[in-house]
């Protein structure tokens, strides 16, 4: 036969053999199915920055496209190996390589069979984003969500990103199955391609080393596709292409014309001889021991009454584990694993861009967890489908089914081998870690910290995945439907975490607990959390042992029959063992999540906010309180508080109160002037009716208590705990007034719940305090805690808005540093004396910037997943991530200042003007303190060191701007979170330099007096100047460009930047005109913030 037609009919041969396989179906619909779920999900659209974009825009098909390379690798593996070893499965190979045709057209024919297929194969994404119109049909999402077909995307998406790849690496598998005739290889090539991928994600593009070596080195070109996603504006995620540029090129050239070149010079070199003969082990070095001696026994045995099989479950386990832990490939495998957790800990904490931080086992473990998780999910799916058919041998497994052995005996020693490899590949991050503090910090070394965080964190979701993958080969006999099948539903479910369309965390299927630990806090605040988590998700893996036994098939009876007759044994006693772990487990997770604690469906939050809106926006109005005296009585015991609040002359325009609530709160009474009231609370919102209140105020007399029974479902440590007290005024009373950062703000969701298309932000007056929980007046307040160890108590009052915070924990250590008391966990004391350092060199910036005498007498460390940095009452909260992690050098120091600095300027700013959550209140909370912050940067350290953080800052805020899960709008109405905490510092920073001391008073008096920044600012300042300080963000560029958001997008205006230079003169950052000739940072005359870097002095 012609070479040419052998190569195509193989070709078409191939082809139909896997249209046949039932891989193509799988693929298709569970790609499909999984795409569509993904695309109903709002919240996921929010975290991919598509708030104010089609579904189906072209940025979300490139993500979808190479994001789904993780497992396309994995049936790619299974298809591209079985060219080479279908024949040989079938023991035709000897037969089909000795006919009188030609080699290398039948292995290309084959080859190119297999990259067709596999091209199909990815086009899975292409026809998932084509049924996109169904989800508008069936009223799941809203109408306008859905764009029409972006066939250009698409195109572009299949011939650029998919095909390439499928035939570049694709021809990696041909070539590794070439060599070793086995499908293990290609899935050992496929964990290698992860291992690349997670090398150019997490270590290069994560720690900002390298973006062309990173785009380069991912195989799926996923890193370049998010890097470009994420500097795209919301315009061009609706029209762009992506760029074929340099980067994208040397990719597809890296592994699509390599892989080829060497598959072609491979195919023309290889021999028939050595395709057929199969692989010859290696003699071993050692002499092998002669042979014993036959012994005859002088009588012979008698009958076996009774056999002990748990033996055999432990002699079958013991066979299994060698098989698989011998094996040089998982042996090289887990020191690769173990090399890339140590190269990500490198480049993620001691080399990172906003580092250096020290490698402390709470930051690094929850680090090297999150990079090596895919991975390992991955392998251990792999190797349940490996194991369980170790012995699927033709003949040997007839020879099996027909021996009389239990059923339970080989499923109990697959599935016990199959735990024992699942914690040695859990444990490799540990180990990773460990090495990593050893080299860096080894006072830090907590070997049993690390044990117990891989064990209780990381192991029992693995163990999930690998007993699911155990009954999937179960339930599907076919190996290459099964390894499909299992390889999709571990990448369902692993990515299930950044997709969140199952967000209660029993139900999170092969995700880790989420949790922050804290060496402050311990293991105390989570222990009771963890073990019943960890208890339900042990169940979850052993029922699915159980039902793999029953359903696994012996012989040639029906597998109803089988079922029957394996229940009423260890199997079904198993299955019973797991169903009650479940429902025991799952009864007291919901009692303490959910019922008692705060979880809520992302749609029942939506609802909660539409609600609250509706509530709140007939009666807001100004309110007014002279004061009160608020009393507090916490039992650490019980783990709740009990409060009374006694509010004076409450004054409320509209005759309604408003407050809103922390989490497990429960009002006990309420009186006005004596006189009991009904109130109305829902939504963590109360509304308290003052009637005849409004001209000469009523007296208020609130009671409640706050539990902390319910375990916590957002990774943050609860307020009152064994291990300590680390409590807020918010998290245990009422804060008056109205909080707008609670209203829901994107577009579309607004109008599906018939809400206007823009939420109206209520006037300054009737609105929360920035600074506390109620807003200026004279208040006294007192707590007293019952604690195992004794009472305690304290007691202040203010003349500004009411704020405190409770600290007692058990195991910090207390350091008085040249007068400043410096409490933190054991592991930081070292720490605390940089940490001081940088509270008096911020306080004595701050203090001569705002012209007041600014005193911090005591510097607390806060539990990790507590975002809490702020001052009051002269104590600075400092959150332990990221500002008790970084080293006393670089860019990380810097930061940690600029956060010091903000939160003192921030306080000193809203008592100043008593500042509430109204239009505008932003631009002064965050824009002004934050600018502040920046300078005293510039102040202490000079102009390298403003430089490089406000280069680190425009860069976040670039991509925040870009990727914002809210609608971009102004300072005057946005949110206080979000894009302008990192945007308005920036816009700020001229104006702020320009200003002195006496005009910033002066300003703050204004506010103070008119109580709204809008009309402060515009009676001062004018109403264009107020504009742009308040309206929407504005940027420019090097080269005179102007830039302003609208929508969706960055639009240019026709006025060139007026450039201001900030420059440092006698120890302090001062503006001045044009460009500076000596160091400086260039800015511009407008509110407006760098969208270039500058490495380089301007001049």
């Amino acid at each position: 036969m012609n070479p040419m037609r052998l190569m195509f009919h193989e070709a078409a041969g191939e082809l139909r053999a896997g249209l046949r396989s039932g891989i193509v179906s799988l693929v298709f619909v569970g790609l499909t199915l999984y795409l569509l779920m993904s695309l109903t999900n709002a919240e996921y659209m929010e975290k991919m920055g598509a708030t104010d974009i089609p579904r189906n825009a072209p940025s979300l098909i490139y993500l979808m496209a190479t994001g789904c390379m993780f497992f396309l690798f994995f049936a790619w593996a299974w298809v591209f190996a079985q060219p080479l070893l279908r024949d040989r499965h079938a023991n035709l190979h000897e037969v089909v390589l000795s006919a009188p045709i030609s080699l290398p057209a039948l292995l290309l024919g084959r080859f190119l069979g297999a990259a067709l297929l596999a091209s199909l194969l990815g086009a899975s994404v292409m026809v998932g984003f084509l049924c996109t119109p169904i989800l508008s049909w069936l009223g799941l999402v809203p109408a306008d969500a859905i764009a029409p077909p972006a066939w250009r995307a698409l195109a572009f998406s299949w011939l650029w990103l998919v095909l390439p790849i499928a035939f570049g690496v694709g021809a990696l598998y041909f070539m590794v199955t070439l060599k070793t005739r086995g499908v293990a290889a290609a899935f050992a090539l496929s964990a290698l391609l992860m291992l690349l991928w997670m090398v150019a994600v997490v270590v290069l593009e994560g720690g900002h080393i390298n973006p062309v070596l990173s785009a380069i080195l991912d195989p799926s070109l996923f890193t370049f596709t998010h890097a470009q996603v994420e500097s795209w504006t919301p315009a061009q995620k609706t029209q762009a292409l992506l760029p074929v540029n340099q980067e994208f090129l040397l990719n597809r050239g890296f592994w699509c014309v390599l892989p080829m070149s060497g598959l072609v010079w491979m195919v023309t070199r290889v021999r028939r001889e050595s395709l057929i003969r199969e692989n010859a082990r290696k003699p071993s070095r050692r002499t092998a021991p002669p042979p014993p001696e036959a012994v005859r026994p002088h009588t012979l045995p008698g009958p076996v009454f009774a056999f002990r099989w748990w033996r055999t479950v432990i002699a079958e386990t013991g066979w299994r584990l060698r098989r698989t832990v011998r094996t040089r490939a998982f042996l090289v495998g887990t020191v690769l694993l173990v090399a890339v957790g140590v190269m990500a800990a490198f480049v993620h904490v001691i080399w990172h861009a906003e580092g250096p931080f020290l490698p402390h086992p709470d930051r690094l473990l929850p680090l090297l967890m999150t990079t090596l998780y895919l991975v390992i999910a991955f392998l251990v799916a792999a190797s349940a489908g490996l194991m369980s058919r170790q012995d699927d041998v033709e003949g040997f497994r007839d020879m099996l089914d027909a021996a009389p052995v239990p059923p339970f005996v080989r499923l109990f020693a697959l599935a016990l081998a199959l735990l024992a490899v699942t914690l040695i590949l859990a444990l490799l991050p540990g180990v990773s870690a460990l090495i990593v503090t050893a080299l860096v910090l080894p006072d830090s070394l907590a070997p049993v910290t690390v044990l117990l965080y891989q064990i209780l964190v990381m192991a029992p979701a693995l163990l999930e995945l690998a007993m699911l993958a155990l009954l999937i080969h179960a339930l599907i006999r076919r190996p290459g439907l099964a390894y499909a099948a299992s390889m999709f539903v571990t990448f369902v479910l692993v990515l299930n975490n950044e997709l969140a369309l199952v967000t209660y965390p029993p139900y999170k299927l092969g995700i880790a607990a989420q949790i922050s630990l804290s060496s402050l806090a311990g293991w105390a605040p989570w222990r009771d959390y963890l073990l019943t988590l960890d208890g339900y998700k042990l169940s979850v893996a052993l029922l699915c042992v159980a039902v793999a036994g029953l359903v696994l098939p012996r012989g040639h009876l029906g597998r109803l029959r089988e079922i029957a007759t394996r229940l009423p044994g260890p199997i079904g006693g198993t299955a019973l063992v797991a169903l009650a772990g479940i429902i025991g487990g799952g009864a007291l997770l919901h009692q303490k999540l959910v019922l008692a604690g705060s979880y809520r469906t992302a749609e029942s939050e939506r609802q909660e906010q539409v609600d609250w809106e509706q509530d709140t926006a007939a009666s807001a109005g100004a309110f007014t309180v002279e004061g009160g005296e608020l009393t507090l009585e916490l039992n650490a015991h019980r783990r709740e508080a009990t409060g009374r609040w006694l509010l004076k002359t409450v004054r409320p325009d509209t005759g309604v109160l408003h407050a809103e609530l922390p989490p497990g709160f429960s009002l006990l009474s309420s009186r006005v002037d004596g006189q009991a009231v009904r109130t109305d609370q829902g939504n963590d919102h109360l509304t308290l009716p003052l009637d005849h209140c409004a001209a000469d105020g009523c007296d208020v007399a609130l009671t409640w208590r706050v539990s902390f029974t319910a375990w916590p479902a957002d990774a943050s440590p609860p307020a009152l705990a064994e291990s300590g007290i680390w409590l807020r005024a918010s998290q245990v009373a009422p804060r008056l007034g109205i909080d707008p950062d609670r209203a829901l703000r994107g577009a579309n969701a607004r109008t599906r719940y018939g809400l206007p298309e823009n939420y109206a932000v209520p006037p300054a007056e009737a609105t929360a305090s920035v600074a506390g929980i109620a807003p200026a007046g004279h208040w006294r307040w007192r707590l007293s805690a019952d604690l195992e160890e004794g009472g305690h108590s304290e007691q202040g009052q203010s003349a500004g808005a009411l704020d405190f915070s409770l600290y007692l924990p058990h195991r910090a250590r207390e350091q008085t540093l040249e007068g400043l008391t410096v409490i933190s966990d054991p592991g930081r004391t070292a720490a605390a004396r940089g940490v001081a350092d940088d509270v008096r060199r911020m306080q004595a910036c701050v203090s001569r910037r705002l012209g007041s005498d600014i005193q911090v007498d005591t510097v607390q460390q806060w539990p990790r997943g507590q975002r809490v940095t702020g001052f009051a009452q002269g104590v600075l909260r400092l959150a332990e991530d990221p500002d008790w992690d970084v080293a006393d050098q670089g860019v990380g120091r810097w930061r940690r200042q600029a956060h010091i600095a903000t939160a003192l300027a921030r306080q000193h700013l809203v008592e100043a003007a008593e500042l509430r959550r109204g239009p505008g209140a932003a631009w002064l909370s965050e824009g002004v303190a934050g600018a502040i912050g920046l300078l005293c940067v510039g102040d202490a350290d000079g102009m390298n060191a403003l430089r490089a953080v406000v280069e680190r800052q425009a860069q976040d805020t670039t991509q925040r701007l870009a990727n914002s899960d809210i609608p971009i709008t102004s300072l005057r109405t946005a949110p206080g979170q979000g894009w302008v905490s990192l945007y308005a510092p920036l816009a700020s920073l001229d104006w702020t330099a320009r200003q002195s001391a006496s005009d910033l008073t002066a300003l703050l008096a204004d506010i103070r007096q008119q109580g709204d920044v809008d009309q402060a600012l515009a009676a001062r300042l004018g109403s264009d100047t107020t504009q742009h300080l308040l309206g929407p963000p504005l940027a420019f560029g090097p080269d005179g460009e102007r830039w302003h958001w609208r929508e969706g997008g960055w639009q240019p205006l026709t006025t060139p930047a007026r450039y201001q230079s900030l420059i440092r003169h006698d120890g302090r950052i001062v503006s001045k005109p044009g460009p500076a000739d000596e160091p400086g940072l260039l800015l511009d005359r407008w509110p407006a913030y760098p969208r270039f870097p500058q490495h380089h002095d301007n001049k």
